[in-house]
């Protein structure tokens, strides 16, 4: 390839990248990196990212969940040296194509099990006891007490059996709720089983999805065969339900609630906003502080270590 373009410039897309972890900056400093942060404090689309990339000309990327396409790479290809994915996963990363480009492709995986996994419990238990509801009703002026349900000796289907998937797991039998779980690779473990995808709706009362992918895997079919009354937790990739078709199983109650963390096209301020039985979080899933300063310290030592290795550090 050469050494053709010179640059010592980092675009950064995530939003709010080093805000919580400042001494991320000095470990760039000192390797003689400047960052570009993300002007626009939202998710990129395609075009959008090329047009940062095509003014910078960045030798790495601390990358979020924007598209990272061929058509991207390709163009970028000239100077664009190392992708370092602020995140768990590279599923919006075509990484066939930065390998076949020479361009090294990096993620933080392990650093969000513990964050994603205490959200998804705390979503899952104020669903159960309506506590998202009685703080509604208070602050309305309403003094009125509804009852919900345990979480203990609740079936929950976890779909995605990966690191965070068995973290939930674990919770979930720490409150002695039953654990299944789908997974294209089965793991043993003595506290879950796995099933098939039909069974898994069919038993479940709460279904939380850890899968990772950008294809919806829950549409309209897959709400009719849920469990009546059945509560969805989406942690993982918004591209994952059919957000129009949850919408239509909530109204009807074939799903009694849902949680949300994640939506295909961020912000959300969709249909799903004017139902109550729904909590919407704004991709929160990583803003623990310690996982966030963590996440975000590896992501640049692994930005660093593919600079080095392409022979531009």
């Amino acid at each position: 390839m050469g050494h053709e373009v010179k640059t010592s410039k980092v675009l950064a897309t995530t939003t709010s990248f080093a805000k919580e972890s400042p001494d991320v900056l000095e470990l760039l400093k000192k390797n003689k990196l400047d960052v570009v942060f993300n002007p626009l404090g939202r998710k990129l689309n395609e075009d959008e990212l090329w047009e940062l990339l095509d003014e910078y000309k960045p030798l790495g990327m601390l990358a979020g969940t924007e598209p990272i396409t061929s058509a991207v790479l390709q163009k970028a290809k000239a100077y664009l040296r190392a992708i370092s994915r602020v995140g768990v996963g590279w599923d919006n990363v075509d990484k066939d194509a930065a390998d076949m480009l020479g361009i090294q492709v990096y993620r933080t995986r392990g650093v969000l099990t513990q964050t994603v996994a205490e959200l998804t419990i705390g979503l899952i238990l104020s669903a159960l006891r309506l506590i998202y509801f009685h703080d509604r009703l208070i602050r309305q002026g309403q003094w009125e007490k509804r009852t919900g349900s345990l979480l203990q000796g609740k079936t929950v289907g976890i779909v995605g059996f990966g690191d965070i998937g068995q973290r939930v797991g674990e919770l979930i039998s720490a409150f002695d709720g039953r654990v299944i779980y789908y997974d294209p690779e089965p793991i043993s473990v003595s506290w879950a089983k796995a099933v098939s995808m039909s069974d898994l709706f069919a038993r479940a009362d709460i279904i939380s999805i850890h899968a990772s992918g950008n294809k919806t895997i829950f549409g309209p079919e897959e709400f009719k065969a849920c469990k009546q009354g059945a509560i969805l937790v989406n942690t993982a990739r918004g591209e994952l339900v059919d957000e129009n078709a949850l919408h239509d199983a909530l109204v009807k109650g074939r799903v009694s609630f849902a949680c949300l963390d994640v939506f295909e096209k961020e912000p959300y301020c969709g249909p799903l906003c004017s139902l109550d039985n729904v909590i919407l979080t704004p991709h929160i899933g990583s803003y623990a502080r310690e996982a966030r300063h963590l996440m975000e310290c590896t992501a640049v030592k692994n930005l660093i270590k593919g600079l080095h290795k392409a022979g531009f550090l």
